[in-house]
């Protein structure tokens, strides 16, 4: 194997509260962007504190994703830019959309949320940013709270499309946990995996879902398009990683065991 096939088949994501994602699946295409959704919650909300703020939701992806969005999802257009904190607070509107859309973008990535208001004020719109700071990198996008005893900056998973196998969504096991099935899994080289199949409301034909366990995360991995029904394949791809963790911020490790039982 090459260099630049070694390259391509370990990655590494840090998520917005610093964590570190490690991904290892020798053979596989794993340059496709990382994305994020990342949870704020104020712990005392204090009188004064504007409405909205005590829960925000923020999606994380590559510098420009939203762009498309802007474009397709809403038909809308950016309406204010503003600099800050070493990148961009953008706003965009669309005046058939019932919602507007706010971005800080940096070099490399960039952090984004739905707005109640499609016509919100520019100055109403960085309030959904306050008391953040944006601290952008190659490697990811980390979110710190000004105020950490007012504000707990959550992440809720990371995810990332593997061309020809699906789409990976992995959480840490304390959000993830009733994901696992209580019997044992297949064993794998890095855990356990189990295969359930599901139901769409939207949709006539069920779909298998495979559940990936190790000691730091849980992770679901979903078929996309020609290959929604290929469940196989998707087994196949959890067989052969060799690495997929996601330490504690706290711990910098891994203990081992079974975080998931």
């Amino acid at each position: 194997m090459h260099d630049d096939q070694h390259a391509s088949a370990r990655t590494h994501f840090r998520s917005a509260d610093g964590g570190r994602v490690t991904l290892c699946a020798p053979g596989y295409d794993l340059t496709e962007p990382w994305s994020a959704s990342v949870r704020i919650t104020t712990n005392r909300p204090y009188a004064g504190t504007p409405e909205g703020l005590d829960l925000r939701q923020l999606h994380i992806a590559r510098a420009g994703n939203y762009d498309h969005v802007l474009e397709r999802v809403i038909d809308g257009h950016w309406s204010n830019v503003v600099q800050m904190q070493g990148g961009q607070c953008m706003i965009g509107h669309s005046d058939q959309a019932d919602q507007g859309l706010a971005v800080w973008r940096g070099p490399w990535h960039e952090a984004a949320t739905w707005l109640p208001d499609p016509k919100m004020p520019g100055s109403h719109v960085l309030r959904y940013f306050a008391g953040l700071g944006f601290h952008d990198s190659p490697e990811g996008l980390r979110v710190t709270a000004g105020r950490p005893a007012a504000h707990n900056v959550e992440v809720l998973e990371v995810s990332k499309r593997i061309p020809g196998v699906g789409h990976l969504d992995i959480r840490q096991p304390a959000l993830a946990h009733r994901l696992v099935p209580v019997w044992s899994g297949a064993a794998v080289p890095t855990g356990e995996v189990w295969a359930e199949e599901v139901s769409p409301a939207d949709q006539g034909s069920s779909d298998m879902v495979v559940i990936h366990a190790t000691p730091s995360t849980v992770t679901t991995l979903a078929g996309e398009r020609d290959h929604k029904h290929l469940c196989e394949r998707r087994v196949e791809f959890l067989h052969r990683v060799t690495e997929l963790c996601w330490p504690r911020e706290d711990t910098g490790k891994s203990t081992g065991k079974k975080a998931w039982s």
